[in-house]
């Protein structure tokens, strides 16, 4: 007896669950099309996104050995076509990276010899690290182009600027290789005297140093550039009278010899030396 009643409870329940399967599909039919859309399009998203990773990775890679293969050929200038064609990608924020530390050595480098291209060649490396941290890069390209700005400011003596940059790194980025670098120069560039210092360099005028000129013949006296000041004359007798030649003059024509004796000159006493 207990046996038939649990088959009947067993068939109640199988009829019960029958019963709500249909009656759940007669609700899903009606929606059926849009249903099946929506698992189309998450399954084509989905494979798009597993496309545009593999398409990113290949760009990546691509773009990372064209700005090693600059780098090892010694062909700087093709870096920035590996900043313009891979832009937002790791490659293209080291190779403007580069490219603006090169800028900002030949700026350091110029300023003591011509200070209008040094300030040509430090706005084109304040230039190119904006241009990288305006693209939000990520780990040490992030802290590359906050330091190196910094430092092309504090060139370019504009220290405020360039204490704010130190001051984001050591806050932003407390574990940075550059932290150390950043702390030392923040307490150097509130200090008094480092101030009037580059008050004081920016106020002075550097020469253009002088092009090469080519070697001087032997027996010619070598040219004076125009940037050096002309040597000051030395002291010398006055001036011999107009009718006394010039030992520098030209010798007079040769006139044919003539039957007369040359004349001879009258014998004048020795000077006496003055007492």
């Amino acid at each position: 007896m207990a046996t038939d009643d649990r088959a009947t409870l067993s068939e109640l329940d199988d009829n019960q669950l029958a019963s709500n399967t249909l009656a759940l599909a007669d609700r899903i039919r009606p929606h059926l099309g849009l249903i099946l859309l929506a698992v189309a399009v998450i399954f084509a998203v989905f494979a798009g996104l597993v496309i545009v990773r593999s398409q990113r990775a290949a760009e990546q890679a691509a773009g990372w050995e064209e700005c090693l293969t600059a780098l090892a050929e010694g062909e700087p200038g093709r870096l920035g076509d590996v900043a313009a064609r891979y832009r937002g990608t790791p490659a293209a924020w080291w190779a403007e990276l580069v490219l603006a530390d090169t800028a900002l050595a030949d700026g350091n480098g110029l300023l003591m010899t011509d200070r209008q291209r040094a300030r040509e060649r430090l706005a084109s490396a304040a230039d190119l690290y904006m241009a990288v941290n305006a693209q939000r890069p990520s780990d040490l390209a992030a802290e590359r182009g906050i330091f190196g700005l910094a430092r092309t400011r504090e060139s370019q003596g504009q220290l405020d600027e360039a204490s704010r940059g130190y001051e984001a790194i050591v806050a932003e980025y407390p574990d940075s290789p550059f932290r150390g670098i950043a702390e030392e120069r923040i307490a150097a560039l509130a200090m008094p005297a480092t101030q009037r210092w580059y008050k004081w360099f920016e106020t002075q005028v550097v020469a253009v140093a002088a092009p090469a000129t080519p070697a001087t013949p032997a027996g010619e006296p070598a040219a004076v550039p125009a940037s050096e000041p002309p040597a000051p004359p030395e002291s010398k007798p006055a001036d011999p009278p107009s009718d006394t030649p010039s030992p520098t003059a030209e010798p007079a024509a040769s006139k044919p010899a003539t039957s007369e004796p040359a004349a001879e000159p009258a014998t004048e006493p020795a000077a006496t030396p003055a007492g």
